[in-house]
């Protein structure tokens, strides 16, 4: 099930793809416009103009995307094809990995690549598919056979068989186009209504993707997915606030005039962690929960978190009572296993229960080590 599209995360910025879609596309109609009444929008007449002037001017598309291609051609030794898709209006391209070909089937790997024309936006995943050759009763003269594809899995980031040819085609779309930034799966698989044009044909759980949005009807595709959903992410990351910034200062500041004794009232950098086997879980819930990157406890009733995967900090109240360090007893605390002068570990313990969800006892053991500032600097 896809998910509703949102601009803006504690880390991360997409309101340039909102942007475009509000320039671009009718989101705002109460109702939707059919393939005739989209005609007369300004949007789709920008878009019509933007196709007309890269796409259909000859000389404009050799220098620009004819260039592209025979760039890639030549640095990833490849076959790569490349034409226009103008539902996006983008340039929609493959590069092809493997093909095994017989007398009545063929199955092909190869990276698809999507270039937008409404905005810096690129995106990249493999594909997996197969085409059976079959027989078909047909009454016009000469057509015997037809040939029927299906889409089997899309890789959403570079692992697997993919990874090498991934990483490579990202990198050049990226030396070729700076400023364009990569949209993750997961963002371009989100909606917003009224992107689709009306289609009865159409399987409405597929419609109205950011990915359909930007890149056009080629873009999606109905199957399963596998590698990582986020993947490119890391193009989005927001600015840090004005308050924000003042706890990244002060976390540096207790870096560099933090406590020679055994305390753990400093600042903690995340070393490795493992789930605890003794966890067990009742009730229907799928669980799952951040871990700290970084823990300042320099203050005594205030800490400043940094969790994986971000980069903003947030603050918060704590207090530390039997070795246990309570941030949010209700939801969860942490129990000091083990304290040197510079190393802290942590049992993350969750205590949360409801008439539906039992969820109580130590799930994850978290090693830290005390913080040096060019682990900010990094």
């Amino acid at each position: 099930m896809l998910f509703p599209f949102r601009p803006y995360y504690r880390d991360h910025d997409f309101t340039l793809i909102e942007n475009a879609i509000k320039e671009y596309y009718p989101i705002d109609q109460a109702e939707r416009l059919t393939s005739d009444t989209i005609q007369a929008w300004p949007g789709f007449k920008k878009r019509g103009a933007l196709a007309n002037s890269e796409f259909f001017d000859g000389k404009a598309f050799d220098k620009k995307w004819g260039k592209l291609v025979s760039h890639l051609k030549k640095n990833l030794k490849r076959p790569v094809i490349a034409y226009p898709d103008l539902t996006g209006p983008s340039l929609y391209g493959e590069v092809l990995l493997t093909e095994n070909k017989a007398p009545d089937f063929l199955r092909q790997q190869s990276l698809c690549f999507h270039i937008s024309l409404l905005g810096p936006f690129f995106s990249i995943y493999g594909m997996d598919k197969s085409t059976a050759i079959l027989p078909i009763h047909s009454m016009m003269e000469g057509i015997q056979k037809r040939h029927f594809t299906t889409t089997h899995v899309l890789t959403t980031s570079p692992i697997f068989e993919y990874q090498e040819v991934f990483t490579a085609l990202e990198n050049e779309i990226k030396a070729y186009l700076p400023t364009f930034r990569f949209v993750p799966y997961t963002i371009g698989m989100s909606t917003m209504r009224n992107i689709s044009v009306e289609d009865e044909m159409r399987d409405f759980r597929y419609m109205d993707t950011i990915y359909e949005g930007l890149f056009g009807n080629l873009s999606v595709h109905e199957c399963d997915t596998r590698g990582d959903e986020d993947y490119g992410i890391e193009d989005w990351i927001r600015r840090l606030d004005e308050k924000e910034k003042s706890m990244m200062g002060l976390i540096s500041q207790h870096i560099s005039y933090a406590s020679t004794e055994i305390t753990i009232h400093k600042v903690w950098k995340l070393k490795e962690s493992k789930q605890l086997d003794t966890f067990t879980k009742s009730g229907n819930l799928m669980f799952g929960m951040e871990t700290f990157e970084m823990i300042d406890l320099t203050d005594k009733l205030e800490a400043i978190l940094i969790f994986r995967g971000r980069e903003a900090p947030s603050c918060t109240n704590y207090n530390v009572r039997d070795n246990i360090i309570e941030i949010n007893p209700n939801y969860f605390s942490l129990r000091i296993v083990d304290l040197t002068r510079d190393s802290l570990t942590l049992h993350l313990t969750l205590n949360i229960e409801d008439q539906k969800v039992l969820l109580k006892g130590e799930i994850l053991e978290m090693k830290f080590v005390q913080a040096k500032n060019e682990v900010l600097d990094a």
